[in-house]
C-alpha cells in the first residue's frame, strides 16, 4: 500500500461529501489533526475507525485502502504492517532532521562549555634563553610568537576563553604600578602585561603579551634613573667650601624576585684640626614623585648630641638632592647633595 495515495484517496472522498477535517473528526470522534496525518500518509486509522470512515464517506475500506484482490484479504493484519512501516518512516526522517540540531548543540556547548586550560612551557629567547609558563585554553591550536608576544587560535567562545585566561593569570602574583595590575609569575621570573581575546564567529585569537624579569621593578628602576640620572654612585655635598662630607650612597640590588632600594649615609666634620663622625647609617629608599625618602634601619655611629630622624626626605631638583627639614643645620645651612 501506498500511504500517500491513501491519504489522497480520503481527502478527495472527504471534499466530495463537503466535509472539513474538523466535520470529519467530529463524526468519528477524533481530532482534526488525526484527520490531517492520514491525508498527509503519517498515519492510518484503526480498523475500527476505518469501518466507520468508510460508511462516514459513503466508501468503503477496500476502496478507501485501493485494495483490488478483495479475497482472502486481512485488512487488520495489513494496516498494523503498515503502521508500523510509517512509524519507522517517521523515526528515520526524526533522526536525519535530529542530526543538524545536535550539531549545532554540540557547537554551542563546546563553544560555551568550561573546559579549563594546560600550562604549557615555551622557549624564550629574548633577552634570556629560558622556560617560561603561559595557561592555553584546551583546544587551542596555531601557536605563534613574535620577541614578547604569544598567540594562539581557539573555535571556543570569547566569553569562556576569557575567563579561562582570567583564572590562569589569578593563580600568579598580582603586582602593580602605574595604576595597572601585571600578572608576575616567580617560578619563570615573567610577567605578564597584557592579555586579550579577539576574533569573529568561527575563531577567536587568543594573545599574551610578556616580559622578563619583574615588569614593575623594571619600570621603577627606570623612573629612578630618569629622576636621578645615574644609581649605585655617591652622592656628595653640593658646596666645596662645607666642613661637613657627605657620602650618601642610594643602589640598587637586582635579584629575580624583588629588587631592594638600599643606601647607607655617612657624615663627617672636619673643623681643620680634626675630623669627626657626625652620622654613619644604613637603610632603605624610594622616590615617589619628586620625593626622595631614606629610611634609617641602623645608625652605627653618631655624634652624641645630634638628633638623627629614623626619616629624611629628600627634594629632587635637576638631578640633585635637597634635605628637606634640615637636621644637620648646626653644621651647614642647606644641605643639597649632587
Amino acid at each position: 500500500m501506498d500511504n500517500n495515495k491513501i491519504g489522497k484517496m480520503i481527502v478527495s472522498l472527504r471534499k466530495k461529501k463537503n466535509l472539513t477535517q474538523q466535520e470529519l473528526g467530529d463524526k468519528l470522534f477524533v481530532t482534526d489533526k488525526a484527520v490531517s496525518k492520514w491525508e498527509r500518509g503519517l498515519s492510518l486509522p484503526d480498523i475500527t475507525i476505518l469501518e466507520k470512515l468508510a460508511q462516514v464517506l459513503d466508501s468503503d475500506i477496500y476502496e478507501i485502502l485501493q485494495i483490488e484482490n478483495r479475497k482472502n484479504i486481512n485488512v487488520e493484519k495489513i494496516l498494523e504492517e503498515e503502521k508500523v512501516k510509517i512509524k519507522k518512516q517517521i523515526n528515520k526522517q526524526i533522526i536525519v532532521c535530529s542530526i543538524p540540531i545536535i550539531l549545532i548543540i554540540c557547537i554551542i556547548l563546546f563553544k560555551l562549555l568550561p573546559f579549563g586550560y594546560n600550562v604549557e612551557h615555551f622557549r624564550y629567547i629574548n633577552g634570556k634563553n629560558k622556560l617560561i609558563n603561559l595557561g592555553v585554553p584546551k583546544f587551542s591550536f596555531l601557536m605563534r610568537n613574535n620577541e614578547n608576544s604569544y598567540s594562539y587560535k581557539n573555535l571556543r567562545g570569547k566569553s569562556i576563553l576569557k575567563s579561562e585566561i582570567k583564572n590562569y593569570v589569578n593563580t600568579l602574583e598580582h603586582i602593580s604600578c602605574n595604576n595597572t595590575v601585571y600578572y608576575y609569575d616567580s617560578d619563570s621570573n615573567t610577567t605578564i602585561i597584557d592579555y586579550s581575546v579577539d576574533g569573529n564567529l568561527l575563531y577567536n585569537t587568543i594573545s599574551y603579551n610578556i616580559r622578563d624579569g619583574n615588569y614593575c621593578s623594571t619600570l621603577q628602576i627606570k623612573e629612578y634613573k630618569e629622576k636621578l640620572g645615574t644609581l649605585n654612585t655617591f652622592r656628595t655635598l653640593y658646596s666645596e667650601n662645607s666642613k661637613l662630607i657627605i657620602h650618601f650612597l642610594p643602589q640598587i640590588k637586582i635579584n629575580e624576585l624583588n629588587n631592594e632600594f638600599v643606601a647607607t649615609m655617612s657624615i663627617y666634620y672636619n673643623d681643620g684640626n680634626e675630623t669627626k663622625i657626625v652620622e654613619q647609617s644604613s637603610g632603605t629608599f624610594k622616590i615617589t614623585d619628586d620625593i626622595l625618602t631614606y629610611y634609617r634601619v641602623k645608625i652605627t655611629n653618631r655624634e652624641e648630641n645630634l638628633d638623627i630622624p629614623n626619616i629624611s626626605n629628600f627634594v629632587i631638583k635637576d638631578k640633585k638632592l635637597i634635605l628637606k627639614e634640615n637636621y644637620l643645620k648646626d653644621y651647614e645651612k642647606s644641605i643639597i647633595l649632587k
